[in-house]
């Protein structure tokens, strides 16, 4: 995978974003900006900085540093959700950290993902897919996933993150297929309005 089609480190973005006093997580944000995209939202940098800021609820001015890592959340994301090779992965720490970690971020990168898909402009009233339907309650429900539950460590607990990673990943694939596309006609005619 190039490094234009590479998530930022989470480590890194994560002490980059505490610095600043950032009340959520890289799995957040990055589930913000995937949900966005997903509902057909067309974000340029300019706009993605703005909201990032808003929804981190940042203390400080972002450095050139930060700067550049959320400009990379925004186009990566944007890369790796247009990849014909279905090349979406989630921002996620290592698979070095515990698992309760990557749980508990895991179910962040959903609520992120919800709130952004949310906010992106779909109306209400237009009909979706069994599948999307099916894919967002099933997101909703993962929101609620943690590390409290010390049942599944081991290779078991770990088979079963990692299922759950490949099922979101393949779930925000099948949103974006359809939703973004669909709300892709409508932005180009307007722009060919002007």
């Amino acid at each position: 995978m190039s490094k234009s089609t590479t998530l930022p480190n989470f480590d890194i973005l994560c002490d980059s974003l505490l610095s600043l006093g950032a009340i959520n997580s890289p799995s957040e944000l990055h589930g913000l900006v995937s949900g966005k995209l997903c509902g057909g939202a067309k974000l340029d940098q300019a706009e993605w900085h703005k909201e990032a800021a808003e929804f981190l609820d940042l203390t400080s001015t972002p450095d050139e540093r930060a700067d550049e890592l959320i400009s990379a959340v925004l186009s990566v994301t944007q890369k790796q959700f247009e990849d014909a090779e279905f090349g979406v992965h989630l921002l996620l720490p290592s698979d070095e950290s515990d698992l309760a970690t990557r749980a508990d971020c895991l179910g962040q990168w959903c609520h992120g993902f919800l709130s952004g898909f949310g906010s992106a402009g779909i109306s209400g009233d237009r009909p979706m897919s069994a599948d999307v339907s099916d894919a967002v309650r099933d997101l909703a429900a993962i929101v609620q996933i943690g590390g409290d539950d010390e049942s599944e460590d081991g290779e078991a607990g770990e088979a079963n993150f990692m299922e759950i990673v490949e099922y979101v990943r393949v779930a925000a694939m099948t949103i974006h297929a359809e939703c973004a596309q669909l709300a892709a006609p409508s932005a180009d005619k307007s722009s060919n309005l002007h």
